[in-house]
């Protein structure tokens, strides 16, 4: 009799095996990173592990995932947040690269099962898409900055409001508006879904990674 094993199984499997795999040793560091004049700030550091606020240093409170956070290649900040960061990584020689085998032998095997369950499933964000933009709304009158990372999450100013969204594939959903983005240039266009007239087009502000 021919068995599957369902998604949630395998990923279950997956982090038991990596949990079981002795971790690195991690030195600590500290790293200075502010969003001058409230705009977008990526700061280079290697991330090898967790990163938490060490001391705040701007009067804007950093919330993390809203005006700060970070990937392998370093921390970003936005909206006029700026912290001493601690980072935890370096070290880990064997043992280090055993991990790392173990994470992308499961990463390879959860995509493969996520591909398999779902036809729909987004393509990465693509590298133009990545970093801060700015625009004009024609419609709203307002001028539009907004913040694309790499996992698709999308943060922005419009007026004197915040919103958040996501990107995925070229679906981009920002407040409660969703736009098809095309590259264009130095930057995109995004058209309403809604009303095709509504469109913006947004120039690059701040680098991606």
């Amino acid at each position: 009799m021919r068995m599957t094993i369902a998604p949630a199984r395998a990923v279950s499997a997956i982090v038991s095996l990596m949990l079981a795999v002795p971790g690195p040793s991690f030195a600590d560091s500290t790293v200075r990173c502010e969003s001058s004049g409230y705009r977008y700030q990526h700061c280079s550091v290697d991330t090898n592990g967790r990163v938490t606020i060490q001391r705040q240093l701007s009067s804007t409170k950093c919330r993390e995932g809203d005006n700060w956070g970070y990937d392998s290649r370093g921390i970003w900040v936005n909206k006029g947040c700026g912290a001493e960061f601690r980072v935890s990584g370096g070290g880990g020689g064997n043992n280090k690269a055993l991990a790392a085998g173990v994470a992308i032998a499961g990463i390879a095997i959860v995509a493969a099962l996520a591909a398999r369950s779902s036809s729909n499933q987004n393509a990465d964000v693509a590298p133009w898409a990545v970093g801060t933009f700015q625009g004009y709304d024609s419609l709203e009158r307002t001028n539009v900055e907004l913040t694309i990372l790499p996992g698709g999450s999308v943060s922005g100013h419009a007026a004197s409001h915040d919103f958040t969204g996501h990107l995925r594939g070229d679906q981009l959903e920002a407040g409660r508006t969703s736009f098809r983005i095309s590259q264009a240039g130095n930057g995109f266009v995004a058209t309403d879904l809604t009303n095709s007239g509504h469109r913006v087009n947004f120039l690059r502000s701040g680098g991606g990674y």
